[in-house]
C-alpha cells in the first residue's frame, strides 16, 4: 500500500514524521504501508510525478494543501481516498478537496478520526475479498437450483474472479497422481484418526490421489478457493472429495462441495474477515431449542478428534466424522444471485449422540433456526465457524449494503 502525505510550505517533512509517527507506524505494521511525504515545492512535485507511483490514499497532514492537491490530481486514481485526523487543519483541507471532487463529478471519500479509527477505516476500505480467485470444478450439483451467483457482480463489487475447471482435467490428474506421494498422505491421515470404520487401504489411496490432483490444479491456476461437483467424481473415479476438501481447508485453500458458490464465498469471508476455518453443513433437524446440522467433510483442525468413514449417501470413498467441541460458534450464510442477503447468529454447541441417519460430521447448536430456515432461508447449506463473530460480520455487510435476513 502506498500513502502520499501532503503538507503546506509552512511545515516540513521532519514535522510530518514527528507529528504523525504513531499513525504511520500503525499503518506500516497493519498494511506494510510505504509513505511519500510531499511539500509544496515545484522540484519535489516534478520528481514525485516522475516516480509513477499512484498512491492508494492521500493524507492531508496540514491545511493549505488544496493547490498542491490540484497539481497532483491528474496522477491520482479515479476515486480519491483521503486521510485526515483533524490536527493542523488537515480535516478542513480534506473537506475543501472533497467538495471540489464532488462538484467536478469525481469520486472521493475521507477517512477521519483517531489513529485507531483511521486504521479501521483503511482496513474496511480495502476490498477484503479483492484478488480472490475461485476454481469451479464442474457445474453446481443438479439439486442446487438457487445457489449460483452472478459472476460480473462478484468481480465488479468485490474483486472476485471465478475460473471454470473441467472435471475431465481433474479426472486425468487423479489418474496421474503419484502413488508414493498418495501413500504418504493416506498414512498421515490414518495415523491422526481415532478410528477407521469403512474405508479400505485402496479407498484411502484414491482419496489421497484426489487431494493431490485438486491441490495441483489449485497451485497451477493460482486459486484461493475451490468448489467441486463432487458426485460426478464418485461415479467416475469411485471415490469422494471429502478428505481432499478437509485437508485443503486446513492448508488455507477454502474448499467447498457440490459447486455451491454462495456457500463457498461465505466460507471465504469467514476466513478473511474472522480468521476462521469453516464447516459447510446441511440443516438436518430443527427444534424450538436446538438445531442439528451435518455434512461429510469438515476442516480437521476444527475437530477434537476424527473418525474416517465412508461417504454417507453413497457408502463410497472416505469421509470425515469429526467430533466438534462444545464451545461458541457463529452460524452464517451470505447469498442471493448478487450476494445481496445474509443471515448470522451466535450459539453454543450441545453434546450430541452420533446418528446413522445424517451425514458423518454432526453438530447440535442451541439455536432456534426454524423461522429463518423454513421461511426465509438463503439456500440449503449453512456455514459454521468457531467463536462469536456476528458483530464484525454485520459491520462488513452494512458497509457493503447487504440486507440482513431476520
Amino acid at each position: 500500500m502506498n500513502i502520499l502525505i501532503i503538507h503546506s510550505s509552512f511545515q516540513t517533512a521532519a514535522f510530518v514524521r514527528s507529528e504523525y509517527a504513531e499513525l504511520m507506524r500503525m499503518l506500516e505494521n497493519e498494511f506494510q504501508a510505504q509513505f511519500t511525504i510531499l511539500g509544496d515545492d515545484e522540484k519535489a512535485v516534478a520528481q514525485w510525478k516522475d516516480s509513477h507511483v499512484t498512491p492508494d490514499f492521500v493524507m492531508t497532514a496540514t491545511g493549505g494543501v488544496e493547490n498542491l492537491f490540484m497539481r497532483i490530481l491528474p496522477e491520482l486514481n479515479s476515486e480519491v481516498k483521503l486521510i485526515a485526523d483533524g490536527r493542523n487543519n488537515s480535516l478542513a483541507a480534506a473537506l475543501e478537496i472533497l467538495s471540489f471532487l464532488k462538484s467536478n463529478y469525481r469520486k472521493g471519500k475521507i477517512i477521519h478520526g483517531s489513529n485507531e479509527e483511521i486504521v479501521n477505516g483503511v482496513r474496511t476500505d480495502m476490498k477484503l475479498l479483492q484478488g480472490v480467485r475461485i476454481g469451479c470444478f464442474g457445474q453446481p450439483s443438479d439439486w442446487l437450483i438457487d445457489s449460483d451467483v452472478e459472476r460480473f457482480s462478484l468481480e465488479y463489487k468485490y474483486g472476485i474472479t471465478v475460473v471454470d475447471i473441467s472435471l475431465d482435467r481433474l479426472i486425468d490428474e487423479i489418474n496421474a497422481a503419484d502413488k508414493a506421494e498418495a501413500v504418504m498422505v493416506a498414512q498421515s491421515c490414518t495415523k491422526n484418526a481415532k478410528a477407521i470404520v469403512e474405508p479400505s487401504c485402496e479407498d484411502m489411496l484414491k482419496a489421497a490421489k484426489t487431494y493431490l490432483a485438486i491441490k495441483k490444479i489449485c497451485v497451477e491456476e493460482g486459486l484461493s478457493a475451490m468448489t467441486i461437483r463432487c458426485f460426478d467424481i464418485v461415479n467416475a473415479c469411485g471415490t469422494t472429495s471429502c478428505l481432499a476438501l478437509a485437508l485443503l481447508n486446513d492448508e488455507g485453500i477454502v474448499a467447498g462441495c457440490e459447486g455451491d458458490m454462495q456457500t463457498l464465498i461465505t466460507m471465504i469471508l469467514a476466513q478473511r474477515l474472522c480468521g476462521e476455518k469453516a464447516f459447510m453443513a446441511n440443516p438436518s433437524m430443527l427444534r424450538e431449542d436446538c438445531s442439528l446440522l451435518a455434512h461429510c467433510t469438515v476442516p480437521l483442525s476444527m475437530c477434537d478428534e476424527i473418525i474416517l468413514r465412508s461417504h454417507f449417501e453413497s457408502s463410497i470413498g472416505v469421509a470425515i466424522q469429526g467430533v466438534l467441541p462444545c464451545t461458541d460458534y457463529t452460524l452464517l450464510k451470505w447469498g442471493g444471485d448478487q450476494m445481496e442477503r445474509f443471515f448470522v447468529t451466535e450459539a453454543q454447541a450441545l453434546p450430541i449422540e452420533y446418528s446413522n441417519h445424517f451425514c458423518r460430521t454432526q453438530i447440535q447448536l442451541n439455536a432456534n433456526l426454524k423461522n429463518y430456515l423454513l421461511n426465509k432461508t438463503i439456500g440449503n447449506h449453512q456455514v459454521i465457524i468457531r467463536g462469536r463473530h456476528a458483530e464484525e460480520i454485520r459491520k462488513f455487510m452494512q458497509e457493503n449494503g447487504v440486507e440482513e435476513v431476520n
